[in-house]
């Protein structure tokens, strides 16, 4: 008696024996059942590919070529002006050219299934988004501090950002929660220079940033006494009626950025000015004067240094006892 096992064999198989009685025959599958083993081989073979393809999206070893619709940017920006400058026009040429030679880093959208979200990697996007070609991209399962590391890595070795953008970085991944350490892990920092990042970017308006762009050619120093200036008093509504001339908006960003610096350096007399600016160890401003004919107002940054107003409250008398007051 045959099994079953065994009756399915020889019914798949492309040259089967069948014994009746004492007579051996050879018998070739009809059509139909030939079709169906070749049909359950193939989902066999297309099972194991599925199973492959998790693998290789589980390690993050899978290069796509995805749809650029299909792609959101990074939830934290990095660049005040990705596509306003000579070389992403020579990027997009490039691609042109030769094709998009490096992938880009996604992960799997959190929110949004069959879409996707960069890690680095937004200027080939835009690059392949103007040309109208699919994106190489390298998909691979990233948690949310995982991502703006490997974006701030990124960004570090292929194109460093400017200080402002570096600052603005910083004080978006502030805002959203992270904390100290992964905000200098992403930033490649030392924890002075972040301190002076995140002074610098929550003393400038975010619309004065915009409105100036990533300025390469100004680095830390300028951009502390830029900080200085304008929070001095005045300083803002010069910056705001500089920024509505026509003129200054079709200035190059460095251009723009020297002119709102030397604007705040040559406002009227009788406003505070950068002497007027106390800095602490680390350089940046803490304490801010003003003046009048008969008073001083001093205005501490509570952000930047934390318990410096309780320090102040606790010295100031034993100095007002020292000074000799008719």
């Amino acid at each position: 008696m045959i099994k079953r096992k065994d009756l399915l064999k020889t019914a798949f198989a492309t040259d089967t024996v069948a014994v009746t009685g004492s007579t051996t025959d050879h018998r070739v599958p009809s059509g139909a059942v030939r079709a169906m083993g070749l049909s359950l081989g193939r989902i066999g073979e297309d099972a194991a590919k599925a199973e492959a393809l998790e693998q290789q999206l589980a390690r993050g070893e899978l290069v796509l070529n995805l749809e650029p619709g299909l792609i959101e940017p990074s939830f934290v920006e990095d660049r005040l002006a990705r596509t306003a400058d000579a070389e992403f026009r020579r990027l997009v040429d490039s691609i042109r050219a030769a094709g998009q030679q490096a992938p880009i880093l996604v992960r799997p959208h959190p929110e949004r299934p069959g879409h996707y979200q960069v890690a680095y990697g937004h200027r080939r996007l835009s690059a392949c988004l103007e040309l109208a070609r699919t994106v190489k991209a390298i998909v691979r399962p990233l948690t949310d501090t995982e991502l703006v590391v490997a974006q701030g890595k990124e960004n570090a070795e292929r194109r460093n950002l400017s200080f402002i953008e570096r600052a603005q970085f910083a004080a978006h991944l502030e805002q959203r929660g992270f904390e100290r350490p992964v905000i200098q892990a992403a930033l490649a920092v030392h924890p002075a220079e972040l301190t002076r990042l995140l002074s610098v970017a929550r003393s400038i308006p975010a619309e004065v940033i915009s409105a100036i762009g990533p300025s390469p050619r100004a680095g830390r120093p300028r951009w502390m006494e830029f900080s200085a200036l304008l929070a001095a008093p005045g300083g803002n509504d010069i910056l705001a009626q500089l920024m509505t001339h026509t003129s200054f908006q079709r200035l190059s960003s460095d251009a723009r950025f020297d002119l709102a610096i030397e604007k705040l350096r040559s406002k009227p007399t009788g406003t505070a000015t950068s002497a007027d600016i106390i800095r602490n160890r680390a350089g940046y401003p803490v304490i801010r004067s003003e003046r009048s004919a008969t008073t001083l107002r001093l205005i501490v940054d509570l952000k930047a240094s934390p318990g410096l107003d309780e320090h102040l409250l606790a010295v100031l008398p034993g100095i007002v006892a020292e000074f000799p007051i008719e």
